[in-house]
């Protein structure tokens, strides 16, 4: 498959699955085969704007011989299931985030694809952004020195309108959490890349104060990092206009703030010892974050390079850039943040081996 064509289908035709679709059409080498979904209207409606075919469900989409990728985008509860059937098809899988909303499931998941000898790739496509990649090569090679403080700040807006748009938007059934598992995953992921270092402990709150839903709209945590670092996170769905994200790291040489999708100030104590991210300027990448009430908000490119990097990764027969492993990563964060909430005790996150 090194010079042939990756042939992709999609489950799911929402706004997960047209940013994929957008993906393939931007990616050389890729194709857009087929899609399916629960709501026939949406599939027919993607796959005319792309043309592609049209699906009855998932088991005839992966029972073609002419699709080689799978992009699962459908409602977070259901990625491990479609998933595993997609490994089990011979397909290689590329899941939007998050991997799965229970680690038996991304473990499950993870397991069946290096079984079935296919990739699994996951959408976490901040990693994406060169700037972001420069700083966290810049950190790695110890531009900050030693990493002593990591912090993430979601002032979103999401109204009830958007959970009211589908009914699997805001359960724990489905969505497996809110403001942090659905909207924070992204910079939760981001965090821990940055930080080069798995949490340890997490003790956090959270709570429903705006919308009419059963997981949180805000919520607030204290991490401990194995390195010694400490960090938190801030999340919520519930303020008006909605403000973009803030991610800072701070080390004893320095730090860096990320405002939405740029780095907005990179100092270190030796400005010679590490060259440093290019800053941007000017508010044009601020609007990619997706901070408002329309979560298509956020910008196609990063899908597009996820997409680029999966593409290769199947044809130089390499791991791609967010292994399912890295992905699970963020996902015991998340769940150990909602344990503590429950318990109102400490909670450790089972974080699992890491990729090789």
């Amino acid at each position: 498959m090194s010079s042939a064509e990756i042939r992709f289908g999609i489950i799911g035709a929402g706004v997960a699955g047209r940013y994929h679709a957008q993906a393939i059409a931007q990616t050389p080498g890729a194709q857009f085969v087929a899609v399916c979904a629960g709501r026939p209207e949406r599939a027919a409606a993607l796959a005319e704007a792309f043309g592609a075919s049209v699906e009855p469900n998932a088991e005839a989409l992966l029972a073609r011989n002419d699709i080689d990728a799978v992009c699962i985008c459908t409602p977070s509860g259901q990625h491990a299931a479609q998933g595993i059937a997609a490994a089990h098809a011979g397909k290689h899988v590329l899941v939007e985030k998050p991997i799965a909303i229970t680690l038996a499931d991304a473990d499950a998941l993870i397991d069946a694809c290096r079984a079935a000898g296919v990739h699994l790739g996951v959408a976490l496509q901040r990693r994406t952004d060169p700037e972001f990649r420069a700083a966290r090569d810049a950190i790695a090679a110890g531009a900050l020195g030693r990493m002593v403080l990591g912090t993430i700040t979601i002032p979103y807006l999401r109204t009830q309108a958007y959970y009211d748009s589908a009914d699997w938007r805001g359960t724990w059934t489905l969505d497996g959490g809110g403001a942090l598992m659905n909207q924070g995953i992204h910079l939760l992921d981001l965090l821990l890349w940055l930080m080069d270092d798995d949490v340890v402990e997490v003790q956090a709150y959270t709570t429903t104060l705006a919308r009419a839903i059963e997981v949180e709209d805000c919520v607030s945590a204290a991490l401990r990092f194995a390195g010694g670092a400490l960090g938190s996170i801030a999340a919520t769905t519930a303020v008006a206009p909605g403000f973009p994200h803030r991610v800072e790291v701070y080390g004893t040489h320095g730090g860096l703030q990320i405002e939405g999708e740029a780095i907005v100030r990179w100092e270190t104590a030796d400005e010679s010892m590490v060259s440093a991210p290019r800053i941007a300027t000017g508010g044009a990448r601020r609007q990619e974050a997706g901070a408002g009430a329309l979560p298509t908000g956020i910008s196609a490119l990063g899908h597009t390079r996820i997409l680029h990097d999966f593409v290769a990764a199947i044809r130089d027969q390499r791991a791609p850039l967010v292994t399912g492993a890295e992905a699970r990563r963020a996902l015991s964060v998340a769940l150990a943040v909602y344990e503590s909430a429950r318990t109102g005790r400490a909670a450790r996150p089972k974080m699992g081996g890491r990729p090789a």
